[in-house]
């Protein structure tokens, strides 16, 4: 399996350093063939617009920095794996609202580098796995990855899927969360109401704002848990890049 990966950075040194990890990691693995490729800026990584899986950003660059070219990056791809790389962990709250996979502060051990990218293959994995919803007449294979949101309308349950029309599934609510109740990303935030919290832009107040724009509001009962949890969930990744 070929797995894409794209390193932005202005220094070569930079660049060569890291891609000469990646390759320590993946040369005996015989699963995964790696394929990488560099760009001295995030304008020529845009001209160049290659399709990849994770991405490692500098954040300090001559014209478009890190933090920009995520943003532009993220209204793009939702599912896009974004690491970014610095020297300095005084951008990781400008980073945070991007939701990026994780935050590497340089000079950082070769191990922490091959934890953070074993974890984004397991990611990836994961969001190849696919669950069986049933609608009318037939039963859709639907990737974990690209659920949105569940939301029970009813007698159906209305799944929200990235990039596709929403499935009107005859299932019940309760069959839909079992499916997904090992997966930390989702999050039930009011009855009735399932969110993949990879899609959530914001939470203010009592409501969950979601990257396609729909709003969810939470629950009164154990609304600070929901927030504990969603907080947790978010700031997990950026947790190990900053310690």
């Amino acid at each position: 399996m070929e797995l894409f990966v794209a390193i932005v950075d202005d220094l070569q040194s930079e660049r060569d350093y890291i891609r000469a990890d990646l390759e320590r990691i993946f040369q005996n693995d015989a699963e995964y063939e790696l394929r990488c490729v560099c760009f001295e800026s995030a304008e020529a990584f845009l001209d160049a617009a290659p399709e990849v899986q994770i991405v490692f950003l500098d954040i300090c660059m001559e014209g478009m920095n890190g933090i920009d070219l995520a943003r532009h990056l993220r209204r793009l791809n939702d599912r896009l794996l974004i690491i970014f790389v610095s020297t300095s962990s005084e951008y990781a709250f400008d980073a945070f609202p991007i939701h990026p996979f994780d935050y590497l502060i340089k000079p950082y051990p070769p191990a922490r580098l091959e934890h953070v990218v074993k974890e984004a293959v397991r990611v990836l994995n994961l969001g190849d796995r696919k669950i069986p919803i049933r609608v009318a007449r037939s039963v859709l294979s639907v990737p974990v990855g690209s659920i949105v949101s569940a939301v029970s309308q009813g007698h159906r349950v209305v799944v929200a899927v990235a990039g596709a029309e929403p499935v009107q599934s005859i299932m019940k609510f309760s069959e839909v969360e079992e499916l997904l109740s090992s997966e930390e990303r989702f999050l039930p935030v009011n009855r009735g109401v399932l969110v993949n919290m990879d899609y959530a832009r914001a939470l203010t107040g009592d409501t969950l704002t979601m990257l396609d724009g729909s709003v969810f509001a939470l629950r009164t009962k154990n609304r600070s848990q929901i927030v504990s949890r969603f907080s947790h969930y978010q700031l997990s990744r950026l947790k190990g890049g900053l310690q």
